[in-house]
């Protein structure tokens, strides 16, 4: 049986404290929107990402979803 008592440890599944923070940075990237005749700019900075990393996707007709995943280097231990 497992014991549901308050004294667990409640960060089991807690985010981790740069997972929260690149996930702020993401959701709170700002955009700069230019309009033409005939269509759409965005120009978005997304820093640490190549253009080959860039997810763009237009969902619904009407959503666009611009996303991406920075892959951080592990620090080598022994090195």
């Amino acid at each position: 049986m497992m014991d549901t008592s308050e004294d667990t440890d409640k960060s089991y599944n807690a985010p981790t404290r740069t997972f929260v923070r690149d996930a702020k940075a993401m959701a709170a990237t700002p955009a700069d929107v230019k309009e033409y005749p005939n269509s759409y700019v965005f120009v978005i900075d997304m820093p640490g990402l190549k253009s080959g990393d860039i997810k763009v996707q237009v969902e619904d007709d009407n959503v666009l979803t611009i996303s991406g995943e920075r892959k951080r280097e592990e620090d080598k231990v022994g090195a």
